[in-house]
């Protein structure tokens, strides 16, 4: 497989110089010296530059009188040029494709389901750009099963556009997708969109009503989970006893976790508003700061401006302060209630 040549055009300056020279004239037809008019050099440089538009497409020439030459408008040499590049950027991204599916299992056999196969169990990640390079590669030698946490809330329409295609050659070849994400992502529709998408291929979507971290577990073989709050550093894992037991605690938040296909009826909107409530409630009563607060349920900060402003109001507190003393009175009336009495039954 031969190198691809880089196909985005470069002017020489005489070139350049000559192609805007034509441009400004009044008349589009020019004979050839007018090349070296404005632009003072050798001929061998004058059929240089002409030689440079006419392959690009700058430059035509006319049938009736072959040494005339027409200045092409540059709009219509963007619009072609841009389809140039982006009918090869395609066929690029089918190669990378074919060459994942025909290097497969080669690959695999330089990976034993050991999990230690780069003789390193765990290696930590630095740098934004070398840990998505590594997850994406990670992800597209994904052979079984892909499990992802993706805490925060809605999603980026950008992200969503940049896995929706990776998540559909994953579906396609048959391996199983499951993804949590917190409650806040039904309230999003480019979330709700992407997740009706690719539910009906076959994805797998819930949601939870707390925090959780990042996770990323490839054939109950690889995890990635994040180094520091920054998310700027990473932990690649291998040993398969701490990728089993990852993979446990994200199969206990899934059990736990609300089925998602990205619609939402009134009555699930209202529960899903509720257990958010609670939630504030517990963190408020806990004595989170609301960057924490907001954080942990993955709301934005003005939004969850929002829902503190209405609980407040319905608690009638003006400030932050007395919120926090009657939802302290509140949690001390429940826990003070009297219990029901237990009633006897026979056998033991």
């Amino acid at each position: 497989m031969q190198p691809q040549q880089s196909v985005t055009p470069i002017l020489s300056a005489k070139a350049r110089a000559a192609y805007v020279n034509l441009l400004r004239r009044d008349s589009q037809r020019r004979r050839l010296p007018a090349l070296s008019e404005n632009c003072p050099g050798s001929a061998d440089e004058d059929r240089e530059a002409l030689q440079e538009l006419l392959s690009m497409g700058m430059l035509d020439t006319d049938d009736s009188i072959p040494e005339k030459v027409v200045a092409v408008d540059p709009g219509i040499v963007e619009a072609r040029l841009g389809a140039q590049l982006r009918s090869s950027a395609l066929m690029m991204l089918e190669e990378a494709r074919n060459l994942t599916e025909l290097l497969r299992p080669l690959i695999a056999e330089c990976r034993p389901d050991s999990g230690a196969s780069d003789g390193v169990p765990i290696v930590r990640i630095e740098g934004k750009a070398a840990i998505s390079s590594i997850v994406n590669e990670s992800v597209q030698q994904c052979a079984k099963e892909l499990f992802t946490a993706q805490p925060g809330g809605p999603r980026p329409k950008a992200t969503l556009h940049a896995i929706r295609r990776q998540t559909e050659t994953l579906l396609d070849r048959g391996v199983k997708v499951r993804t949590l994400y917190q409650h806040t992502a039904w309230h999003d529709g480019p979330t709700r969109d992407y997740v009706s998408e690719i539910s009906a291929l076959g994805a797998q979507i819930r949601t939870l009503d707390e925090f959780f971290d990042r996770l990323i577990i490839v054939d109950r073989a690889l995890a990635v989970i994040p180094a520091n709050t920054a998310r700027d550093q990473a932990v690649v894992v291998r040993d398969p006893a701490v990728v089993r037991f990852l993979a446990e605690v994200f199969e206990r938040n899934w059990q736990r976790a609300k089925p998602f296909q990205g619609s939402r009826t009134p009555n699930e909107s209202s529960q899903l508003s509720g257990a958010l409530r609670e939630t504030i409630i517990r963190c408020l009563i806990h004595g989170d700061s609301d960057n924490v607060i907001a954080k942990r349920i993955g709301l934005s900060t003005r939004a969850y401006a929002s829902h503190l402003a209405r609980l407040k109001a319905d608690l009638e507190a003006e400030t932050r302060f007395q919120l926090g003393y009657r939802l302290g009175q509140l949690a001390g009336s429940q826990s003070s209630a009297p219990e029901e009495p237990a009633h006897e039954t026979g056998g033991a």
